[in-house]
């Protein structure tokens, strides 16, 4: 880990700050990254190791449910295509609903960050990034944050994030809170680290929800035909939600791995015309609709939410509403809000 980062921690704790639990095992500190050692709370003194360059500040255990989601989102990031993709950039742009000019300079938090994709584009804006998650996908970003100087990686709890409050400019968390116990109150914790002025940007999975929602939420350009036939869409939504209770019903009570063996079938079928919107990824890349119906069918925490609900907790949480994300078949509640103060 880099000393800077000691500048955005809070301890999980007490919410006090952290210090290095000695000097005397760095006699040369710097902005280099140390590959292990302890931090304490400046508070109560509870001490927290690092190892891999990763600090790992989590409270406590988690529970069974939330220890095989975490560890399904490792298995599915270390089997993910590695290399930077071409639709990295544009799809991260189109999700947070902000410009490029918008993270220069800025200090962002990536929460929930997987194996770190978007931590590299935000990066690559000009922004300095501190990228969370709670699995072991992130080891292969830390190993590049010896060579990225702006980039820190820690271990943290999305419900419990050991990070100062109001401490970024813009946090983007994409696909991850309803992956936990509980969305609305990962959700609050996440919102209280934006500046006032700042930009948080979330999106979650949705619902088909009640039809007078569903009927004037955004579409993408390139889904003309659901605009135009919003009813037979949210029925074939809701079916596949349905199709999706009963398949994950047994899915999360599998092995990991013989949930990725079942996914293979579904890959397969995610290349068939019309089929394929009732299985859970319509990507072009046989890999990546493995790894997505993975997604989709491995963690035992999965929540769906409206852009009704979602508002809501933006505007109460102190949130004023930017941008609404347009979907394409599948609602995707994704917003753009701005804190006031």
């Amino acid at each position: 880990m880099k000393r800077d980062l000691l500048a955005f921690l809070s301890s999980p704790c007490c919410r006090a700050a952290m210090k290095f639990d000695t000097l005397k095992q760095f006699p040369a500190l710097d902005s280099s990254e140390l590959d292990e050692g302890l931090l304490s709370c400046a508070k109560c003194g509870r001490q927290y190791p690092f190892a891999g360059r990763v600090p790992e500040l989590v409270a406590g255990p988690v529970g069974q449910k939330a220890a095989k989601t975490r560890d399904s989102f490792a298995l599915e990031w270390q089997r993910y295509p590695q290399e930077t993709r071409p639709e990295d950039r544009p799809v991260f742009l189109e999700e947070c609903q902000l410009s490029p000019g918008d993270f220069q300079g800025k200090v962002v938090l990536d929460a929930g960050c997987g194996m770190g994709r978007y931590s590299v584009v935000a990066l690559g804006l000009g922004a300095e990034v501190v990228a969370m998650d709670l699995s072991e996908s992130l080891r292969g970003l830390a190993a590049k944050a010896d060579r990225l100087p702006k980039l820190h990686v820690l271990k943290g709890d999305l419900l419990n994030p050991p990070l100062r409050e109001k401490a970024f400019d813009i946090v983007y968390s994409h696909g991850v809170l309803h992956h936990t116990s509980d969305t609305r109150a990962a959700f609050d914790a996440v919102a209280k680290l934006v500046r006032p002025g700042g930009y948080l940007s979330v999106w979650l999975y949705g619902k088909a929800g009640r039809f007078s929602d569903f009927a004037d939420n955004p579409i993408r350009e390139d889904r003309p035909w659901v605009r135009r036939h919003r009813r037979l869409a949210w029925l074939v939504v809701g079916l596949r939600h349905a199709i999706s209770d009963f398949l994950r019903f047994f899915t999360t009570r599998l092995p990991l791995e013989l949930v990725y063996a079942v996914c293979w079938p579904l890959a397969a079928l995610g290349a068939v015309p019309f089929v394929k919107y009732l299985t859970f990824s319509v990507h072009p890349d046989f890999q990546v609709r493995l790894i997505e119906n993975f997604d989709w069918l491995s963690p035992p925490y999965q929540f769906h939410h409206t852009k009704e609900e979602l508002a809501r907790w933006f505007r109460e949480a102190g949130f004023d509403v930017i941008k609404i994300l347009p979907h394409g078949l599948v609602p995707k509640p994704g917003i753009l809000g701005r804190r006031r103060g």
